[in-house]
């Protein structure tokens, strides 16, 4: 029901005075100030209001209240129904907030007297006190500048800007704007002036919790350029120089209202070209008749141009081939004509899109002058509006808190085909920008949102027929989307989870003291946990939330790669994907805080080697996976992982066992060349044994060599037959080669100790000799006993569970990391070695520095073996324990450079201890040269019949 409206402002002084609300200390305006106020009814209006009855009560005990107003000159009822009364108030001068608001609470008590009327529903807006202040004429992307000042102490200000196009007004981010309050209080707006930026501003100051608002409004000037020109085509290709060209190319953009005129420029030189500029409704187009003959390729530019000057530019490119030029021939295709184009360019179809979208028809002519699939870069026109509203909200124009859903809402509605690549694109950069628009306003939503949300991501990700390339990126940015848009979820429940068909969100609140840890399982059993007790140090104190999310197909349209290097081509994504984020709720942001997250990831596909699985991570700023920053556990159900942050994880397969090149033929050669070494040497030792060994010490020193020698020539050759591709395949023969291995390697190292120890005990006991047999029974103790005691200790303890060796390595097992493994039998006792040696030696070259150790040696030739063993040890068990160091940290992730150090180093190890033990030493040397020349010199044929002559006159 309206009632009619009652209007004193309009009465004549006298009417005034006999209404009795004209204030008599008012004569004339110095400052109008005009206000709208309003209030609500609770109850129907009881009197008739035909009679105007309603109205003039109202008007009469608003008058009351507002007439000792200090400036009051009149109030007017605007409008009355049954729930709402809106007035005017007309005002003088300037006015404090405070004591405005003590008269619009005398009115709304007095009112609620007669009428039962809301409270809080009294609201009043003036005009007139509030002075803005806009930078007239502002050039494109120039700063705008707008001050708004009130000679008062208000609590609040706002920003609204409403177009041209638009249907209601925009609230303005506060991220644009300054606001200092005091006696006089000021706002100041600065934006960088583009389209959406043009319209009519008003700055609102507040008070009393919005119950008072002081309003200045005005329009800006500002001078647009298109922020895209289309052209259609783009370009063309002629086939031959000299070809002549007869087209009319024509550039468009969206009409923003503006006055521009357009120059289209031939080639480098400049020259300008007529052109007309047709206005539509929705676009502007310039069109220019090409007529021309070309013998080398060419540029047409259309460049738009502001009355301010200011100008932006495309380019139509005439493309002129030579004979050595790649391109693709001129076809029919799906029912489209395709020109001739050169390599690596786009063709455009001359048929523009389906009704109702927008784009073009195009197709890329590859490197090497083949046509790829034709692409319908055709979006339609719902998503392009929805796509420029997130835009806006993502800029700061409109409140996020309430266009967000709308967006999220109309978007929904939107039915995405399986092929619609374009829709796809553009419905992940709508959820782009309304992810950005809600990290700039830290907004919250709740479950109704979110869910539109990942029903849209879920809808995205479904598999498509079009080709990978064509969504890398996007995909990248989907999944980075939907990551950082759940942490704006506020959840009703401790525990909440949204499932959709390709994406489910599932995670937990906790509280300041967590009592359990974080678990989810999603479907295919996939699982995410995280330790919060751990985590309760970082939190500081305070509340977070933990969620993970799982996408059941991403992988299909995310690149294979990976950018921290490590593997090969023949890796691919053999997951699902799956990400954890955390959120401490005082923050309102992600922290950097570190979290140790374990993951488990069954198998997708069947044909990928479980052994070479890679946990990895989605690297946003590479737009690749890394494998930084996590640890690898494989099992027969699947992989787990084990990672330092929360981001996208996925893990990597190869459908092959990992190659390295040559690495194989290096192996064999290198050991071979050891394997010679150690023979030559055995040799020599044992021509010149008798030679060389004359005392104790020699004694000692040799047979601890020669042992050595032979350890680590059975050693290699253990090896080399573990490395034999069949005996890898064949479960037993790795295994007795791995046994074998095991135990000469260990006595290399065993027989190193012996040579420390006997050189120990020989200084420290200088006048005590021991007999050889003690000596003999001593070393080959040490030398083989005990690393066979190691060997069947670790044979009996892991063969039977199955973990003694690699599997297809014939080798020590070493997984699972953390637990005691066939692998310790080994390093333990090597490291042992290692240490005591280094030790050893230490303690002898100080002992040999004091002279009187020095001369408690008596035998000369005994100075020199036990300096000969100083060396050798000094030499033999560095190369050994370099040459296992290196082996230790290998695993399938090393880099190849690792694996050919190792073969290396295990090359040289025969050589070695031939340099050492023969080459370097004179007397070895000397004696062997001498054996084979007394060889040589007994084999000739004068030496053989002196020898018979010599046998036959003594007869």
């Amino acid at each position: 029901m309206n009632c009619s409206n009652v209007t004193i402002c309009d009465s004549s002084h006298l009417e005034m005075d006999k209404i009795g609300f004209y204030p008599a200390n008012v004569t004339s305006l110095t400052q109008k100030v005009t206000a709208k106020g309003s209030f609500e009814i609770n109850e129907t209006c009881k009197l008739p209001c035909n009679s105007s009855m309603l109205s003039m009560n109202l008007t009469t005990m608003l008058a009351n209240s507002y007439s000792n107003l200090t400036g009051f000159v009149c109030v007017e009822i605007q409008s009355v129904n049954d729930s709402r009364v809106d007035y005017n108030l007309t005002l003088n001068g300037e006015i404090k907030s405070e004591s405005f608001m003590r008269h619009v609470r005398d009115a709304a008590n007095l009112i609620n007297q007669i009428i039962p009327v809301n409270l809080k529903s009294f609201k009043v807006k003036t005009t007139g006190l509030v002075k803005m202040k806009i930078s007239p004429n502002v050039w494109y992307n120039k700063p705008l500048t707008i001050t708004c000042n009130i000679k008062d102490n208000v609590e609040k200000v706002s920003w609204i800007i409403k177009g041209s196009e638009d249907y209601e007004e925009a609230i303005i981010s506060d991220r644009y704007y300054r606001f200092t309050n005091d006696i006089e209080s000021t706002s100041t707006l600065h934006i960088n002036a583009t389209s959406i930026w043009k319209g009519y501003y008003c700055c609102r100051f507040h008070f009393s919790n919005r119950a008072l608002t002081h309003e200045a409004c005005g329009d800006s000037t500002i001078y647009l350029l298109p922020e895209e020109i289309t052209p259609f085509q783009a370009g063309y290709t002629l086939v031959k120089p000299g070809s002549k060209l007869e087209e009319e190319v024509k550039c468009c953009i969206k009409n923003d209202e503006e006055k521009y005129y357009v120059i289209w420029k031939e080639g480098s030189l400049g020259r300008d070209v007529n052109a007309s500029v047709p206005t539509g409704k929705d676009i502007m187009c310039s069109k220019l008749k090409i007529s021309n003959m070309f013998n080398n390729s060419t540029n047409y530019t259309c460049t738009f141009v502001n009355p301010k000057k200011q100008n932006t530019s495309v380019a139509i490119v005439i493309t002129v081939l030579n004979d050595n030029d790649t391109s693709c021939e001129k076809e029919q295709y799906r029912g489209h004509s395709w020109i001739t184009t050169k390599a690596s360019q786009y063709a455009e179809s001359t048929k523009s899109c389906e009704d109702q979208k927008v784009g073009k028809i195009i197709r890329l002519c590859k490197k090497d002058g083949k046509w790829d699939e034709v692409f319908f870069n055709c979006t339609r026109k719902k998503l392009v509006t929805l796509l420029n509203l997130a835009k806006e909200l993502k800029e700061g124009r409109g409140s996020t808190s309430e266009k967000l859903p709308e967006i999220l809402r109309n978007l929904t509605n939107i039915h995405l085909q399986s092929n619609d690549t374009a829709d796809a694109i553009a419905s992940t950069h709508i959820l782009d920008k309304l992810t950005l628009a809600a990290e700039y306003s830290q907004s919250t939503f709740n479950s109704t949102v979110i869910s539109d949300f990942i029903s849209i991501a879920s809808n995205i990700t479904r598999q498509r027929e079009d080709a990978r390339e064509n969504v890398e990126f996007d995909s990248s940015l989907l999944m980075k989307s939907v990551e950082i848009f759940s942490d704006f979820f506020e959840p009703p429940e401790k525990e909440f989870s949204v499932l959709f068909p390709n994406i489910e969100l599932k995670g937990k609140q906790f509280d300041v003291e967590p009592e359990d840890s974080y678990f989810q399982r999603f479907s295919e059993n996939y699982t995410a946990e995280i330790d919060t007790k751990a985590l309760k140090e970082s939190m500081k104190n305070n509340s977070f939330k933990i969620s993970s999310i799982l996408y059941l197909n991403i992988d299909d349209i995310l690149p294979q790669s990976t950018k921290s290097g490590g593997l090969s081509k023949d890796y691919f994504i053999n997951s699902r994907v799956q990400s954890t984020t955390l959120k401490v709720n005082t923050s309102g942001k992600k922290t950097d805080i570190n979290v140790s997250i374990k993951m488990f990831f069954p198998p997708k596909e069947p044909n990928g080697d479980l052994k070479t699985a890679r946990c990895v991570f989605w690297d946003y700023h590479k737009g690749g996976w890394s494998l930084v920053g996590c640890e690898t556990k494989v099992s027969v159900n699947g992989t787990y992982c084990t990672c330092n942050h929360l981001t996208p994880f996925s893990v990597l397969m190869s459908r092959s066992e990992r190659l390295i090149p040559f690495l194989d033929e290096l192996t064999y050669i290198g050991v071979a060349i050891s394997i010679g070494c150690l023979v030559l040497f055995i040799t020599v030792e044992i021509v010149v044994w008798k030679t060389v060994v004359k005392t104790s010490v020699t004694h000692f020193r040799h047979t601890t060599l020669i042992n050595t020698a032979i350890a680590l020539l059975f050693a290699q050759c253990f090896f080399l037959i573990g490395a034999i591709h069949s005996v890898k395949k064949n479960e037993t023969l790795c295994t007795i080669a791995t046994i074998f291995s095991h135990f000469f390697f260990l006595s290399v190292f065993f027989w190193t100790l012996t040579q420390s120890l006997t050189l120990l005990y020989r200084l420290l006991f200088v006048f005590h000799h021991v007999r050889k047999s003690t000596f003999m029974s001593f070393s080959f103790f040490v030398g083989y006993v005990c690393p066979l005691a190691i060997v069947i200790a670790a044979t009996t303890t892991f063969i039977s569970k199955g973990k003694y060796k690699k599997d297809k390595v014939c080798w020590l097992n070493a997984k699972p990391s953390g637990e005691f493994t066939a692998f310790y039998t080994f390093i333990i006792p090597v490291g042992c070695i290692i240490g005591f040696n280094m030790l050893i030696l230490i303690v002898v070259i100080m002992k040999l520095m004091r002279p009187s150790v020095s001369e408690g040696i008596r035998n000369k030739e005994d100075k020199e073996t036990i300096t000969k063993i100083v060396k050798a040890i000094l030499i033999l068990t560095p190369t050994f324990g370099l040459t296992w160091i290196v082996g230790f940290s290998l695993t399938e992730d090393s880099h190849d450079f690792e694996h050919y150090a190792f073969v290396l180093l295990n090359s040289i190890q025969g050589l070695f201890i031939l340099i050492t033990a023969c080459v370097t030493e004179i007397k070895v040397r000397e004696a062997f040269i001498k054996r084979v020349k007394s060889m040589i010199y007994q084999s000739t044929p004068e030496n053989v019949y002196s020898k018979t002559s010599s046998h036959s006159v003594g007869k």
